[in-house]
């Protein structure tokens, strides 16, 4: 008996789709199962990890706050300068807004401010030289089932050690639910046993607490379940940490399995229902296929096919039948076209494409030319915020500040790392002011701190953005140019404006003050050889003229200050220079208690005009000898070649009382003075002899650490050594 080839299909199709219904049935279902349990257990790992994450936040998120208070510019300000009831009140005010259970500031003198007391306590003075005092430090202390998080900070300003900023906060049940809120599961968290937070409600945390009664501490990772509530539970147990004295802390996770059971017997009642119909709907599409297929078409079409593969492209089938055997005729014959017109297009196209590869490889080394000719600094930044390409002219100027042999690669962070303080500033508000501009963000200046000695490099900068051929924004580019030179120039056009004006009225003023003086002094010694020695009046007449001789000598310095000078550089010996000035100050350094110290080569040598550079060094000595206590200080003065830039470093010292920041602004300046019968020239003509020579000087001081001058002379010279040049300094 011959069986036809549709019985033989229908019967096969029965056959195989019921085998594979059931085989499917049965292991979908365990699929399911196992993949509602690995599911179950990757969101158990991922909890782990929460919740380590979310406890180290909330102790990283109270440190950082207890950072940002220490800080504060009031409370250094308010600490430094003594200010304690604007200190006490700044505290509360924190303390009020924090929402920790508790704000205090320990300055190193003992004296405790806190938000919760009303008034300072004093306690023993900090230990100064105890090194934990530099660390800002997280502890964690439990008393009478409360748990605490305690950040401790400690204050500087200008290096200086202020004293010791520490927060407390409790760790609450509010605390716990916080977290779990975050993380979608209940957190029980205990110490050494006792449960001190949870966000459990109360039936479940007696279930818990009973729990752990029973059967004590459960170890480090450990999985179990157990019913909470009347409902069944998994618990992961999770070791945070210690408290400060060495209690265990204990994170007890809690997840319902309830509602995972029941999505399983869900899956598998509908995956049976589910095989049913796809058993009955392929059976049903079996038949009907079964009944429209002739294997006299599919042999056609397998040897059709044959030939295809054999070359005979000229090979086409009837296209007569008007089903899917039909349509994949007529796909078999398009095909067989498409490939006959495929194999004479192919060479052409593979010459197109070469060309095509060609003309970019030429459009990517012209732009490469492009951009290594340019003498502006050009880097562009990827949506990541990492440097993705760098032309030479970036990479040579910013060598000096990237330890990597290129630039590329280099991270925001990074970038930022060599800038100065403000200069980061002010580049991310250029970047975030860039967001609201459509083409580019105006020009700003940012400056690199070259290291001691070194300066700062200036350079102008301006973000744009980098896009596509469709114009989305792929990136941001930075172009940069340094403008070192330019700000210099700038800085000195405007201090020699500055000074010529006020020399220029200093001249002024000094030759229509000279005459009257003089006619007053020769007034004053005719009284004084008309009146005689025990007259009371002769008193009154011998102070007259010592104080125009005093005023004739503010005068003359004004003149000297204000006129042209005869400067003669030649190279010397500092020896030569400063053996003179310490013998001369010798007796004035005694009279005050103070010991002059000096540390330089013996053969360093310079090219100044020595008679100019006395000066400087007698009146930067004569002014630290004055500024020392009634005990008295040391006062040390040294200098030495700085091979890494041009410059020959001076530094004069002091161990005296300091100048306040105000002063420390206007120290140069022409008339400022401190003193009571101080004029205000002697700095300022120190800073014009050291412009003189085209060096820079600087000033730094600390209120009762001292006060240091460093300035800088160049160690060559345009001009001969030997030959004296006229210099107009006004």
């Amino acid at each position: 008996m011959i069986l036809s080839l549709r019985v033989k299909i229908l019967f096969l199709l029965f056959v195989l789709i019921t085998s594979l219904a059931f085989v499917f049935s049965e292991s979908a279902a365990q699929l399911i199962s196992e993949k509602v349990e690995e599911t179950f257990q990757s969101r158990v790992v991922g909890i782990i990890r929460g919740v380590r994450v979310a406890w180290e936040s909330e102790q990283n998120n109270l440190l950082r706050t207890a950072i940002l208070y220490a800080e504060s510019d009031k409370i250094l300000n308010y600490s430094v300068n003594g200010q304690y009831d604007l200190l006490h009140a700044e505290i509360k005010r924190l303390y009020a807004d924090s929402g920790v259970f508790d704000l205090q500031l320990q300055l190193k003198s003992g004296l405790v401010f806190s938000g919760l007391a009303e008034i300072p306590v004093q306690l023993p003075p900090l230990d100064t030289t105890d090194a934990r005092l530099n660390l800002s430090q997280i502890l964690i202390g439990s008393n009478d089932n409360n748990l605490e998080l305690v950040a401790r900070v400690p204050v500087y300003k200008l290096g200086e050690f202020i004293g010791l900023l520490t927060l407390r906060k409790r760790v609450e049940d509010a605390t716990m639910k916080e977290m779990s809120r975050l993380l979608q599961v209940d957190l029980s968290l205990t110490v050494k046993g006792n449960l001190v937070a949870s966000s459990l409600t109360h039936q479940q945390r007696r279930d818990l607490l009973i729990h752990l009664y029973r059967f004590g501490e459960a170890t480090y990772n450990r999985h179990f379940s157990m019913t909470l509530d009347g409902l069944r539970h998994a618990v992961t147990v999770i070791d945070v940490g210690a408290t400060s004295s060495h209690q265990s802390l204990t994170m007890y996770c809690t997840l319902s399995k309830e509602q995972l059971l029941s999505l399983v017997e869900s899956a598998r009642a509908q995956n049976w229902q589910l095989t049913l119909l796809a058993l009955t709907v392929s059976f049903i599409l079996a038949f009907l296929f079964s009944e429209k297929v002739l294997t006299s078409r599919i042999r056609t079409i397998r040897d059709g096919s044959h030939l295809i593969a054999q070359g005979e492209l000229s090979t086409r089938l009837h296209d007569t039948w008007r089903d899917e055997l039909g349509e994949l005729a007529s796909a078999f014959n398009e095909m067989a076209e498409k490939l006959t017109a495929n194999r004479d297009s192919l060479l052409l196209q593979n010459e197109e494409r070469q060309v095509a590869i060609d003309r970019l490889e030429h459009m990517k080394n012209y732009i490469s030319n492009i951009l290594g000719s340019l003498e502006t600094g050009v880097l562009t930044w990827s949506r990541e915020g990492r440097i993705v390409t760098a032309n030479p002219a970036a990479e040579h100027a910013l060598a000096d500040f990237n330890e990597q042999t290129s630039v590329k690669g280099l991270s925001f962070r990074s970038f930022l790392k060599s800038m100065r303080h403000e200069s980061r500033r002010v580049l991310v508000a250029a970047l975030r002011e860039l967001r609201t501009s459509p083409i580019s963000s105006p020009p700003f200046e940012i400056e690199f701190d070259l290291g001691p000695n070194r300066g700062v490099k200036v350079m102008q900068a301006n973000f744009s953005f980098l896009r596509d051929v469709d114009g989305a924004e792929t990136g941001v580019i930075l172009t940069l140019e340094d403008i070192t030179q330019r700000k210099i120039i700038e800085q000195q056009l405007y201090h020699a404006d500055k000074l010529s004006s006020i020399g220029q009225l200093a001249a002024s003023v000094a030759h229509e003050i000279k005459n009257p003086l003089a006619s007053i002094k020769t007034l004053g010694q005719l009284l004084r050889e008309e009146t005689a020695p025990e007259d009371q009046r002769r008193e009154y007449i011998d102070v007259i003229v010592a104080e125009v001789d005093r005023l004739n000598g503010v005068v003359e310095q004004l003149l000297r200050y204000a006129k042209p000078e005869q400067s003669c550089f030649k190279r010397v010996r500092l020896v030569e220079i400063l053996k003179p000035v310490m013998s001369l100050l010798h007796h004035e350094s005694e009279r005050h208690r103070v010991v002059l110290s000096t540390e330089y080569p013996d053969d360093l040598e310079l090219i100044v005009d020595s008679e100019k550079l006395k000066q400087v060094f007698l009146n930067l000595i004569f002014n630290a000898i004055q500024a020392m206590p009634p005990e008295g200080g040391t006062v040390k003065v040294c200098a030495f070649h700085d091979f890494s830039s041009p410059w020959t470093v001076c530094r004069v010292e002091d161990s005296g009382t300091g100048v306040p920041p105000e002063v420390l602004d206007h120290i140069f300046d022409p008339f400022f003075t401190t003193k009571q019968r101080g004029t205000g020239l002697g700095l300022a003509i120190v800073k014009k002899i050291i412009d003189l020579h085209g060096g820079k000087i600087e000033a730094r001081s600390s209120l009762g650490s001292g006060t240091s001058f460093t300035f800088y002379l160049p160690q060559e010279r345009k001009e001969s050594a030997t030959i004296c040049s006229r210099r107009i300094t006004s």
